[in-house]
């Protein structure tokens, strides 16, 4: 499996057997480039413009954004919901946390979650990750020291922060630097090939 980000909450996943899923896509006005991506699938967390523009993808693709289990592309695809607030979504409204299982792998991809997980379902998902996806920015989110502490709390054997402040994306979140340095986590190039034998440590992708 290849993860490619693509900016803010949006990755490509590109199975082995070609099909690309995609994460999150956002509409132009997040100030990341245009996103114009092919996609089988698209999974997105909740319906807010920064998670849900699909007319930036090409292909037709399947759209993912509800609770349970989906079969697509050859990938289990089981979302679990959440809330994108700490407050039981009284101030945002819900979020759907993807399990993405494909290639040997189980990648999690939390959209814009807004609390530790506090139910069964939501921890029972999480355990056994591979890969983490994990917003570190607060404000919207939870923030980088509750996503350190869910890392501790999964043990995924990749922990990848998004949804932060950059050169692109000027939102009122935090950027990448405390969670490189609570975790020594790396800089990574914006596309990487994911195996059950190179785990990735933390780290953060560039653009």
């Amino acid at each position: 499996m290849k993860l490619k980000w693509l900016g803010h909450s949006c990755f490509a996943l590109t199975l082995d057997n070609g099909k690309v899923l995609v994460t999150d896509p956002y509409d132009p006005s997040v100030g990341y480039p245009p996103l114009s991506v092919r996609a089988d699938a698209a999974l997105s967390s909740h319906g807010h413009h920064d998670h849900n523009w699909f007319e930036a993808l090409t292909g037709d693709p399947v759209i993912v954004n509800t609770p349970g289990v989906h079969e697509v592309c050859g990938a289990k695809v089981t979302g679990v919901a959440s809330c994108h607030d700490d407050a039981g979504g009284s101030k945002r409204g819900p979020n759907v946390i993807f399990i993405i299982e494909a290639d040997g792998l189980r990648v999690a991809h939390l959209g814009d979650l807004g609390h530790l997980p506090d139910t069964d379902e939501q921890r029972e998902a999480l355990k056994d990750v591979d890969v983490l996806l994990v917003p570190i920015g607060g404000y919207f989110t939870i923030d980088t020291p509750t996503a350190v502490q869910l890392i501790e709390a999964c043990k995924p054997r990749a922990a990848i922060g998004m949804h932060f402040r950059n050169r692109y994306c000027g939102f009122p979140i935090s950027d990448e630097a405390e969670f490189l340095r609570l975790t020594g986590g790396a800089r990574l190039p914006n596309e990487i090939e994911l195996t059950r034998d190179a785990p990735v440590g933390c780290a953060v992708m560039e653009i």
